[in-house]
């Protein structure tokens, strides 16, 4: 918690010392015109981009269009690492997006999206302490905004602190009650925190208000089968199967044959393994993304290699495709007793540290 308060310190210190810039209201108009285009734009992060640099031309003190970019660019980070075994493009814009939006922040420190881009790049690059501090100042901006609450809880739930977590999850449903994310990660927060019952009763209101959340079909399985209900997982990861299509991530592919191996289908494990390993031929699988799948066909030694591999990644602050299996992984979700054996749990405790 010492690098947490750090981290905290410096934000601070950094949006005081820049925070000289002209207020939102005093933004030129044709700057703001182009900033309303750039918005417009998406999905053509090319033209937003495009948008937003000529918008900055004109008005260098344009703190919105500075957060924007820096959003732009956080956001496309798990893409670029999902495209490419090469660090460097990810490493760029990891950059560009930090650079960004402490610019913004420099010169409006109410922005929460720069904020939550600089959670985000933070998040995904293992610098846990500053993403910690960013998503906190997003939070205390704007502790109702759905967006707010989704990074706010997940991070938490990542970062083990189930506390702060289900106690956010509980009031984002409060607030949003008819709101399927709003009851996905109350869910996912119950499910970190190891509360199979009450995750399960929140994951199928999730699954009840929109059934296309393939996350909450995934987790609720995990969640049956902790409370020794094999059949009804293997039926809700069917339902996931489904819902991801023909064109699922390595780390889909991988948690979901984990998840059908601890029902007991084992055969839907190797199905899904032996599909992780085709992907592997033709694109990238993260570090991240092995444990899971080779733990699904019982070879404990490729996974824990893997698990070794990915953990020498994190401690490298690399990103990685298999970042959300290594949250599986680092909190056992699953309850897989051979990630409590103790050579597992020592890398375990290396994922992700504040």
């Amino acid at each position: 918690m010492n690098d947490y308060r750090a981290a905290v310190a410096t934000l601070c210190a950094l949006v005081a010392a820049l925070a000289t810039g002209t207020p939102a209201a005093a933004q030129r108009p044709e700057a703001v015109a182009l900033y309303a285009q750039a918005r417009a734009a998406l999905p053509d992060r090319e033209a937003l981009q495009r948008l937003l640099d000529q918008a900055i031309l004109l008005d260098p003190d344009y703190a919105a269009a500075y957060a924007l970019k820096a959003e732009h660019y956080a956001a496309i980070i798990g893409a670029a690492v999902a495209r490419s075994a090469d660090a460097a493009p990810a490493a760029e814009l990891d950059r560009l997006a930090v650079r960004n939006a402490e610019q913004a922040l420099a010169l409006d420190p109410s922005l929460v999206n720069a904020y939550a881009a600089l959670g985000l790049a933070h998040r995904q690059f293992w610098r846990w302490p500053e993403a910690l501090a960013a998503y906190g100042k997003a939070y205390e901006l704007t502790p109702s905004d759905p967006n707010t609450l989704f990074n706010w809880i997940w991070f938490n739930s990542f970062a083990r602190r189930p506390d702060i977590a289900i106690a956010a999850a509980r009031r984002g449903v409060e607030l949003h009650a008819a709101a399927a994310n709003a009851h996905r990660d109350l869910g996912l927060a119950l499910a970190y925190a190891g509360q199979p019952e009450p995750a399960s009763a929140a994951l199928r209101e999730c699954a009840e208000l929109d059934a296309r959340v393939s996350i909450c079909h995934i987790y609720l399985a995990l969640m049956q089968v902790r409370l020794g209900n094999p059949a009804v997982a293997a039926a809700e990861l069917a339902k996931a199967e489904e819902l991801f299509g023909t064109s699922p991530t390595p780390a889909t592919v991988s948690s979901v044959a984990h998840a059908y191996s601890r029902a007991g289908m084992r055969a839907d494990a190797t199905r899904l393994f032996t599909r992780l390993e085709a992907q592997a031929e033709s694109g990238v699988v993260g570090a991240g993304s092995w444990p899971l799948g080779y733990l699904a066909i019982g070879d404990v030694e490729r996974a824990f290699e893997w698990l070794t591999r990915a953990v020498e990644k994190i401690e490298r602050h690399e990103p990685d495709e298999g970042f959300f299996n290594l949250m599986i992984i680092k909190a056992n979700v699953g309850a897989n007793p051979i990630l409590d054996e103790p050579r597992f749990r020592a890398l375990r405790d290396r994922i992700g540290v504040l």
